[in-house]
């Protein structure tokens, strides 16, 4: 049913002359915040977390599918029986492949979450926004039980929905043991994935707000000592060689898919992911990508609106 795409990453480092600095930065930072709370992680110490991202396209919980705005193309949408079926092997195959944790975009509510992450094997972490049935375009996470990761939820990240209209990001924090990772997962504004992000079109001015948001959001949590995964829709090709919007990460980002690759999704049909897993190390240590992977579907094409057009990506991210 599913096909799989392997990719094995190198590490990504800080570079050599920058550490001290950024390790009295970022203890200057927490000084001066008068911060008092875990230890940050930091040289010698070690984290590791394999995360997925899946876009599950418009997905209901079954009894207003035909309410969804995606669902109104002759029925296309309306899933099936078997396309639940297809989607829930999906599932297994995540868990197969060890995932601990899975950021989800566009779930309308959590019994929607649950027709594919039964409560028994999984915490969801569903978030907020309100808005009309016909747009209820959510994101969550789902963290394996079995995983054994303790999870502190903070409030949803909803800085860059002004209007309270835009999809919010689910912010954790998980623990297990030393180990300690700040996982969000977002689904930003579409319209600019390849436009330059100071083009005019409105689209571009309202993604380069967001990523300013997530830039501030980002330095708070590193000065915090806390490596932070960004797993997500971020409707931009973050994989393009010498994409301009890197430039809002405060530090050297871990960028999966690595930059140059091409998606293999319904055949490669797209030129370029928009969907990622994003790591960012602590200054001083860095982040490296263990494994990355992407989950094909084996199914005919005119099944792409029933099942999903994004395919899951996975990987295994380590800081140290």
């Amino acid at each position: 049913m599913l096909a799989r795409a392997v990719t094995r990453t190198g590490p990504t480092k800080l570079p050599t002359g920058r550490w001290l600095r950024g390790a009295l930065a970022a203890v200057l930072l927490l000084a001066g915040a008068g911060c008092v709370g875990p230890a940050p992680v930091g040289p010698g110490s070690r984290a590791e977390v394999t995360v997925a991202t899946w876009n599950i396209a418009w997905f209901g919980d079954g009894r207003n599918d035909e309410v969804l705005t995606g669902n109104r193309r002759d029925g296309r949408h309306l899933r099936g029986p078997e396309d639940i079926a297809r989607l829930r092997g999906v599932v297994s195959q995540l868990v197969g492949l060890g995932v601990e944790a899975v950021g989800l975009q566009e779930i309308e509510n959590l019994a929607a979450a649950r027709r594919l992450f039964p409560e028994s094997e999984w915490r969801v972490f569903l978030s907020g926004r309100d808005t009309d049935p016909a747009w209820a375009q959510r994101t969550a996470i789902a963290v394996r039980r079995a995983a054994g990761w303790a999870v502190e939820r903070h409030p949803d990240l909803i800085e860059w929905s002004p209007r309270g209209r835009d999809r919010y990001g689910v912010d954790l924090t998980l623990s297990r043991g030393a180990e300690r990772v700040r996982l969000l997962t977002l689904h930003l504004r579409s319209g600019c994935n390849a436009e330059p992000l100071r083009s005019d079109k409105p689209q571009c001015g309202f993604l380069r707000m967001q990523f300013a948001v997530l830039k501030g959001w980002l330095h708070d949590r590193l000065a915090e000592g806390v490596p932070v995964i960004v797993a997500g829709d971020w409707n931009r090709l973050l994989s393009r060689p010498g994409e301009e919007a890197l430039r809002f990460s405060p530090v050297p980002p871990l960028v999966l898919p690595s930059p140059g690759s091409s998606p293999g999704c319904w055949d490669g049909v797209f030129e370029h992911h928009v969907d990622h897993i994003v790591g960012f190390a602590v200054p001083g240590t860095r982040a490296i990508g263990e494994r990355f992977e992407e989950i094909r579907y084996r199914a005919p094409r005119s099944l792409r609106d029933r099942l999903s057009d994004h395919c899951p990506l996975l990987a295994t991210v380590a800081f140290e």
